[in-house]
């Protein structure tokens, strides 16, 4: 039966760990894509549109973020690394920071969104440099 948990546990984590990873490519894509479509519908100026962007893509981003941080605790309560780390400080009184998954996937979705946006700037959009390529 403990075997059975430990499976479904195994499989709870790394579809909270998937959803994590979507999220985080969202985060650095989607946000800001969305925020400056909504933008454009709701602005016909340019200036207009281009200030809106730069208050709305990092408020938006900070409105959104906590979603991340919670996706990084559920990982660590279902994984049993909280319950683990909290049985060590019980065990030896020195209390451990946890940090789980979020950093290094953070990192990569980063990496993932610059790589994106470079071959959307060069290769896609309209206005594409040709002096570069």
């Amino acid at each position: 039966m403990e075997a059975r948990a430990e499976t479904s546990d195994r499989i709870a984590g790394a579809l909270v760990l998937t959803v994590l990873a979507l999220a985080s490519v969202a985060w650095w894509i989607g946000v800001p894509l969305l925020t400056l479509w909504g933008l454009g519908h709701a602005t016909e100026d340019g200036t207009t549109h281009f200030a809106g962007g730069l208050i709305g893509v990092p408020l938006a981003m900070a409105l959104t973020a906590p979603m991340l941080i919670w996706l990084n605790g559920l990982y660590l309560r279902v994984t049993g690394a909280l319950a683990r780390a909290a049985a060590d400080e019980q065990e030896s009184g020195w209390r451990r920071q946890l940090g789980g998954p979020l950093e290094p996937i953070m990192f990569a979705s980063l990496m993932v969104a610059l790589v994106a946006l470079s071959i959307w700037f060069l290769f896609i959009a309209e206005s594409a440099p040709t002096s570069i390529l």
